[in-house]
């Protein structure tokens, strides 16, 4: 009986130690994706809104982000978001990465930032959804929210 308990004991140590190993090594790849991908997004914002350049965001677009939206869609958002005039400050994006595994897609990493800025018209919140590619990241989401944009 005693041998049981010394052999459910190592088990039981093993799979801490496991979980435990497991719990730093997602703490700390979650800390770098969490650092690549803001730097993406405090990157490629200003690119794309300081002089509203759609060219900027479809160089940066993900496969997902290419077959949801069309051209002309994305010209007419743009000529809206002109309205909002020059960025005068960008004030840096707050957000987090996800890893998350599925069945039908395996392990896929994404990310859910909000940059800030100021332009000629006001302020505005720019949601930006990221999504990793192999090593790259690329845009799978974006809209600007201002209450300085007129209703289209």
């Amino acid at each position: 009986m005693g041998k049981l308990f010394i052999i459910l004991g190592g088990l039981l140590l093993a799979l801490v130690v496991l979980v435990g190993t497991f719990i730093g090594y997602a703490a700390f790849t979650g800390r770098a994706l969490d650092k690549q991908s803001k730097a993406y997004v405090d990157a490629a914002v200003p690119a794309i809104v300081s002089a509203w350049n759609e060219q900027e965001l479809w160089s940066r677009a993900s496969p997902e982000f290419e077959r949801a939206v069309q051209p002309a869609d994305m010209d007419r958002l743009f000529r809206w978001f002109r309205t909002l005039g020059r960025l005068q400050k960008y004030e840096g994006a707050e957000g987090q990465t996800l890893t998350s595994f599925t069945p039908q897609t395996g392990k896929v990493i994404s990310g859910r930032f909000v940059a800030k800025a100021i332009f000629d018209a006001g302020e505005a919140n720019i949601e930006i959804e990221l999504i990793k590619h192999d090593d790259m990241w690329q845009i799978a989401g974006f809209k600007v929210n201002s209450s300085a944009l007129a209703p289209p």
